[in-house]
């Protein structure tokens, strides 16, 4: 009996111990819905605001990033264009050989009347120009007429013999007839040279000799100015020259000096100053000639008669012609 009260008494003080903890660990809630709705601080609001208008002036400091672009993928049915070939650097010319010699000149002889003349080409340089403009007139007073003496190819003319009156087969071509030209500076004065060919120099038939040359020599001071003068002539005379320093007025026509070709029996015929007015032909000057046609000039042999402005004769005659 003891044993079951004591049992019971000490079930019934530990139910009391637990009923004790329950009370004490009870958990009381507070009933908000009688609270006005909460209201931020002024305090807080200003911090917030302030805080926004910091942040967004970090922003406008801030530069946008830059955007990178994204490459495209080409599109693989597009044709690229070819890769160019390098440029080669240009191959040099190669060094011309030299002209060989030609050799001596072979005469091409032709008949009097078949060689064709140059014509006139327009005047360029300054000495051409001067050489037109000084181009003198010549009167024949008995004996031929001038004729051209080579043609382009260097086909020379064969001449006539001494037969017959002086004229005779050579009263003029029918191609035309020839001027030739050449010039240069002799001791400070322009020397312009002119020279005719004659098929013959005959007096009379059986004197004289096939071929002849004659020339004048027209003396200027300067070709470069506007108006030249002209301070003297020396027509050829029988391997000289008569001189005229300074020309008469009446053997000028404006710049062209007049000159007559004459034989006084039986002497052979020469050049001389006149007043009478002649004939003008095509003048060819020494540069303008063809290659073969100086060569021939430089290389044909014309019997008692030669070449007045050929390499060989030009500077001699110019100085045994000087008048001053």
């Amino acid at each position: 009996m003891k044993t079951g009260f004591f049992l019971f008494a000490a079930c019934a003080a530990l139910a009391a111990v637990q009923a004790q903890e329950t009370t004490n660990s009870t958990v009381k809630y507070i009933d908000y819905s009688s609270l006005k709705k909460f209201t931020r601080a002024p305090t807080t609001q200003q911090s917030s605001t302030s805080g926004s208008q910091q942040k967004q002036r970090e922003q406008a400091e801030t530069p946008a990033p830059t955007r990178v672009p994204v490459p495209t993928r080409p599109d693989p049915r597009a044709t690229e264009a070819p890769t160019p070939a390098p440029t080669l650097a240009p191959t040099p010319a190669p060094t011309p050989a030299p002209t060989p010699d030609p050799g001596p000149w072979e005469a091409k002889w032709i008949d009097h009347d078949q060689v064709k003349p140059f014509a006139q080409p327009e005047p360029v340089t300054i000495s051409e120009k001067a050489a037109v403009k000084f181009k003198p007139q010549i009167h024949i007073t008995n004996g031929c007429h001038p004729y051209p003496a080579v043609n382009e190819a260097g086909e020379t003319s064969g001449g006539l013999k001494t037969k017959g009156a002086p004229s005779a087969g050579c009263k003029g071509s029918g191609w035309g007839s020839q001027v030739y030209g050449r010039s240069t500076w002799v001791r400070g004065v322009w020397a312009i040279m002119y020279s005719w060919y004659f098929p013959k120099d005959s007096p009379s038939s059986g004197l004289g000799h096939r071929h002849d040359w004659e020339h004048v020599i027209v003396w200027i001071d300067n070709p470069d100015i506007k108006n030249p003068k002209i301070l003297a002539v020396t027509p050829s005379a029988h391997s000289g020259y008569s001189k005229q320093v300074p020309p008469s007025a009446d053997c000028v026509d404006g710049t062209s000096v007049k000159v007559k070709y004459e034989s006084k029996w039986p002497v052979n015929h020469a050049l001389d100053s006149t007043t009478e007015g002649g004939d003008f032909q095509d003048l060819i000057t020494w540069d303008q000639l063809s290659d073969n046609a100086r060569r021939a000039m430089n290389g044909v042999g014309w019997g008692k008669a030669n070449t007045p402005f050929n390499d060989g004769n030009f500077q001699p005659k110019l100085d045994k012609a000087w008048p001053f």
